[in-house]
């Protein structure tokens, strides 16, 4: 039978256009989606959408299939609406304190939980001290990277980040698949985000010198765009330039010794959790199983 979370993949494909733009939008991969339209195909035992180049174009059962299911989610915000209503639920704010590195890789995560909860606003702030953040009461999640140190904040684990090399087509090593870490010693012009500078000391340390960056920032885009101009190499979580679609990049994979770090959802030990608060770790927990399984 089919689930909800296959009608919303099949309408965002419909709005989007393609899988790659869908997948974005969704925060799952290209194969997850493509599994999820597959099942949805397999139980009506005819095809949803033509494959047209890089997009799709829906069938006459896609379109059937469309129709019905825009009425069904409007239907259900309806109800969501009402019910909100009737127990007269105001407006409340969520606000979640993230460090820097992984806001561009977790943005898709917000955006659906914004639009399944549309009537709890999200404050969302880049913060390196998370943990005081939430001493302090001062927001309500947190995700950091840094290890947690007060028995009152509670850490989940969400998903561990590991480190790759991000080169134009036009560098002389963009034809390989993966090298050595200590093989960066070689190589100019390295750039990084500023907050992994002791965790790509350690690393160049052990195979026995220092990386020297050309550039400080706590902005991936940047690092992205600085790349795409031809301007050096960037070494960056491998979560985060998975996802880019652009033919003039290369991502090469750190063989051997691999800088990584754990990312954690942390909040306050306490028994009056607000079911908003419940609600997104629940999304955060199922995004990560998605990108794990996917």
């Amino acid at each position: 039978m089919m689930e909800l979370r296959q009608l919303e993949y099949f309408i965002q494909i419909c709005k989007s256009g393609s899988l790659t733009k869908a997948k974005e939008q969704l925060g799952v991969t290209q194969p997850t989606l493509s599994q999820q339209i597959r099942v949805l195909e397999d139980e009506y035992n005819t095809l949803l959408f033509n494959r047209v180049g890089r997009g799709v174009e829906l069938t006459e059962a896609g379109r059937i299939l469309l129709n019905k299911g825009n009425s069904i989610m409007k239907l259900l915000e309806e109800a969501r609406n009402k019910i909100c209503g009737q127990n007269h639920i105001t407006r409340e704010t969520l606000t979640i304190s993230c460090c820097p590195s992984e806001m561009e890789y977790l943005a898709p995560t917000f955006l659906r939980f914004h639009q399944k909860y549309p009537n709890t606003q999200l404050k969302i702030i880049e913060a390196e001290d998370v943990e005081l953040h939430l001493q302090e009461h001062r927001v309500d999640i947190g995700i950091t990277s840094n290890p947690i140190s007060n028995h009152l904040v509670v850490p989940t684990h969400l998903y561990r980040q590991e480190m790759a090399l991000l080169l134009h087509t036009s560098h002389p090593m963009a034809d390989k698949v993966s090298i050595p870490f200590r093989a960066l010693k070689q190589m100019n012009s390295i750039t990084f985000l500023g907050q992994y500078k002791s965790l790509i000391d350690m690393y160049g340390l052990s195979c026995g010198f220092t990386l020297e960056s050309m550039i400080e920032t706590t902005s991936a885009s940047l690092l992205i765009h600085w790349v795409r101009q031809g301007h050096g190499a960037a070494l960056l979580p491998n979560s985060l330039i998975r996802s880019l679609n652009d033919d003039s990049l290369r991502i090469i994979r750190i063989e051997g010794q691999v800088p990584t770090w754990d990312i954690s959802l942390v909040h306050l030990n306490s028994a009056t959790m607000r079911a908003t608060t419940r609600a997104f770790i629940q999304d955060m927990n199922q995004f990560v199983r998605i990108a794990e399984t996917g």
